[in-house]
């Protein structure tokens, strides 16, 4: 809570918040200081090997599943009206390879259901493509667009990067 106080005396509009642990029940008393203070939030969450949405084992993309609804929940109790995030496979896990057709269909299944829980909340996903050094799914602008097409879905939306448009950094489509 000092924190929060403090950059609300510097003059911040808002935070973003880092929402790695699923405790709903935190969230919800920062949600509490973030509105007493005035403070508008955004968030940020990644996936691992352990919960990726894009896994080609079930109960590995439902884990992912689980765990995005649980980052909503916490989003809902802070008051987070945008989850951001490379959330739509496992941050820093590489095959080796580009995303095969099963890995993009698989991960924007797994993005329409959470977009569907999201709808029942006041958070938009934000979904983030990261450079080709963090991951290799989503990893430029375009790529990202047409996933959030494919995800069809009016509460998942893409976020454009700065950093991770630099051309030094993304895979370039010929």
């Amino acid at each position: 809570r000092p924190v929060l106080e403090m950059l609300k005396k510097q003059g911040y509009d808002g935070v973003e918040l880092p929402i790695f642990e699923l405790d709903v029940d935190h969230f919800a008393k920062v949600g509490k200081w973030l509105k007493d203070l005035g403070l508008a939030c955004t968030a940020v969450t990644c996936r691992g090997t352990d919960d990726n949405p894009a896994s080609p084992d079930a109960k590995v993309r439902a884990a992912g599943v689980a765990n995005n609804k649980r980052v909503l929940d916490c989003c809902q109790a802070a008051g987070a009206t945008i989850l951001a995030g490379p959330y739509h496979s496992a941050l820093g896990h590489f095959t080796g390879t580009g995303p095969t057709a099963d890995e993009l269909k698989w991960a924007a299944d797994s993005m329409r259901q959470v977009a569907e829980h999201a709808a029942q909340g006041i958070t938009t996903l934000a979904v983030e493509y990261l450079n080709r050094f963090e991951c290799y799914l989503l990893t430029n602008a375009a790529d990202c667009a047409k996933f959030c097409k494919e995800v069809n879905h009016p509460r998942a939306r893409m976020m454009y990067d700065t950093f991770h448009a630099d051309r030094k950094s993304t895979r370039l489509n010929s």
